[in-house]
């Protein structure tokens, strides 16, 4: 699943939870996103930047999820997950076997997955973690090789506790 319908299914909760993290936690990278989407369609930035918040958040999730700003879609989700979710990554990854930089930055992905190994990470993640930013990772996850793995689709397309389908 791409970023842009990521946002196109997830519930406004989740993204309402994201945009106010990054609003209040990374105000350079929102701004920057409101300037890029802004200028996708032609307005002035200004113009979102003085609309109250909860129009500014409503806006956002429908820009983001229109498929011209998919690459900016990706870099915020990206920046959510490494900086926010940085525990979950870890633990995820550590879980399957994958080496990272320490930060949950893998260099090499494994071609394929341990059906078991995957269940339990996936366990262990909607045990630790809002049901909302697991489903969020898993299909960034999944994204990370142009064809994913079928074993964490099958989860993606059958687990109900996966709240994006």
């Amino acid at each position: 699943m791409k970023s842009y319908t990521i946002f196109q299914k997830s519930d406004d909760e989740t993204v309402n939870n994201f945009l106010d993290w990054m609003r209040n936690q990374e105000r350079g990278v929102y701004r920057a996103a409101l300037r890029e989407l802004s200028a996708l369609k032609k307005l002035r930035p200004q113009f979102m930047q003085q609309k109250p918040v909860e129009e500014q958040y409503s806006w956002l999730k429908k820009m983001l999820a229109w498929k011209p700003a998919e690459t900016i879609a990706d870099h915020l989700l990206q920046v959510w997950l490494i900086r926010k979710h940085e525990g979950m990554l870890i633990s995820f990854i550590e879980k399957l076997g994958i080496a990272h930089n320490g930060h949950g930055v893998v260099d090499v992905l494994p071609e394929t997955l341990d059906t078991e190994v995957l269940k339990s990470a996936v366990d262990s993640l909607f045990e630790n973690y809002p049901a909302g930013a697991v489903s969020l990772y898993l299909h960034m996850f999944q994204n990370q090789t142009e064809e994913g793995w079928p074993e964490l689709q099958e989860i993606l397309d059958n687990d109900p506790r996966v709240t994006i389908r």
